[in-house]
């Protein structure tokens, strides 16, 4: 039993970490289970099919990520656009937008 909660304390640290690693470099992340995030200035109303490119970034692009496959992007936008995703995926573990 404790060896579990140890590899689960440890899987929590380094997930922590990564997030705070990517969510430094500019990527917005949100959870699968919320609903939508506003985590970024740049980009908002993020959803597991969508995320809106506010002005003043650049370009980006929506992303999912699928347990045990590659991430999926959706069309590249510029601001006040709407990238969406082409397919509604299985097994999203992580979705957000990023700069193209």
């Amino acid at each position: 039993m404790a060896n579990r909660e140890e590899t689960i304390r440890k899987k929590l640290l380094i997930s922590t970490a990564l997030v705070g690693i990517v969510v430094s470099g500019g990527v917005a992340f949100d959870a699968v289970s919320a609903p939508e995030a506003t985590a970024s200035a740049c980009w908002g109303q993020i959803t597991q099919t969508k995320g809106k490119n506010y002005t003043g970034c650049g370009r980006a692009v929506h992303f999912n990520i699928i347990k045990n496959s590659t991430k999926k992007y959706g069309n590249t936008v510029g601001a006040y656009a709407w990238s969406f995703e082409k397919l509604c995926y299985p097994n999203v573990t992580q979705y957000g937008m990023v700069r193209a």
